[in-house]
């Protein structure tokens, strides 16, 4: 049976290693007004601007994504203009350097929930 497109993005977003596309990707910048974008499971966030919106890698998605702060940044509950691609954050927080701070995006509440607000 052949994978759906979906299945075959999450298994690239989530399978450490993979040949094709690795598990990192590039460096995201923190933006109020601009959506983080991230592509990969891992990504290293730069900048110091509280965040609104992070997109879904691709539609149907529902899983986990790996975040390392390089510079505190800080992501807020109140999402406003949350399109079919950006989505908002079920709780505010800030980022702490250094520590890996795991988003996970629930399509039921159509929000991302990190692992920790510091």
């Amino acid at each position: 049976m052949a994978e759906n497109e979906a299945e075959s993005e999450w298994k690239r977003l989530q399978s450490p290693g993979t040949p094709t596309n690795g598990i990192k990707g590039g460096d995201l910048a923190s933006s109020a007004s601009v959506s983080l974008a991230p592509t990969h499971y891992l990504h290293r966030v730069t900048g110091t601007a509280a965040q609104v919106l992070m997109d879904i890698p691709y539609a149907g998605f529902a899983g986990t994504i790996c975040l390392v702060p390089t510079a505190v940044w800080t992501w807020t509950s109140a999402a406003t203009g949350a399109g079919a691609v950006s989505k908002g954050f079920g709780l505010a927080g800030t980022a702490v350097v250094g520590k890996a701070n795991y988003f996970t995006f629930d399509p039921v509440t159509d929000l991302w929930y990190p692992s920790y607000i510091a």
